[in-house]
């Protein structure tokens, strides 16, 4: 069959159109491709530096000791000197003993944040049951533990250390276990509360974690 040159005119040029319409077509679905990969990077990004900026640092860290230090260290300073002796109780510790513990548990607990051995001399058989050298002790087992914290950068926070009783140890975070320590301070500090207003005194201001 023969064509003429006006239907054979229509078919170059339809050809040529769907041609340049496929290239087009093909050219707007890589841009919305390319677009899409892109926003994905971006969100998975900013997921990444949002995690980033919430994590918790070294200062963070320092901050919350300093925080906890003084509600601790004060509220031990507010009993009177002649109620160290106090005991709400038996088989419950004297306010001296309760003091104490806290500064026997801070310089064990030191060594996981590279504090080393203290410079002060400790005798966990005889430990000071006045008002002044209970709290001298106490202050310097907080300083003693900061002096471990000041060294560590926010990379090492997340350091393995280990944890626990001898024999029983395991691995954890070095975080993990400034978690834990202060924890503990805040627990035995719940304690350290009831000796006081058993004997009348309102505790210090409350500390905890600031980020």
């Amino acid at each position: 069959m023969k064509v003429n040159q006006a239907t054979s005119d229509f078919l170059i040029n339809s050809n040529r159109w769907f041609r340049a319409s496929l290239a087009k077509t093909i050219m707007t679905m890589k841009m919305k491709f390319t677009l899409k990969r892109t926003l994905m990077v971006l969100v998975l990004l900013g997921i990444q530096l949002s995690t980033k900026a919430q994590a918790i640092t070294a200062d963070d860290v320092l901050k919350t000791w300093d925080n906890v230090t003084r509600m601790v260290v004060e509220s031990a300073k507010l009993m009177p000197a002649e109620h160290f002796d106090y005991s709400p109780g038996d088989p419950l510790r004297s306010f001296a003993d309760q003091i104490n513990h806290t500064t026997r548990s801070n310089i064990g607990f030191a060594a996981s944040v590279k504090a080393g051995q203290p410079n002060f001399p400790v005798d966990p058989r005889n430990p000071p049951k006045d008002k002044e050298g209970v709290i001298d002790l106490l202050e310097k087992s907080f300083q003693h533990f900061r002096s471990g914290l000041e060294k560590l950068s926010t990379e090492d926070l997340s350091e393995t250390v280990p944890w626990g009783r001898r024999g029983s140890q395991k691995q954890i975070t070095r975080l993990k276990a400034i978690l834990i320590v202060t924890s503990h301070l805040q627990r035995e500090h719940g304690k350290t509360m009831i000796y006081l207003r058993e004997k009348g005194v309102a505790p210090a201001p409350a500390g905890s974690w600031v980020f």
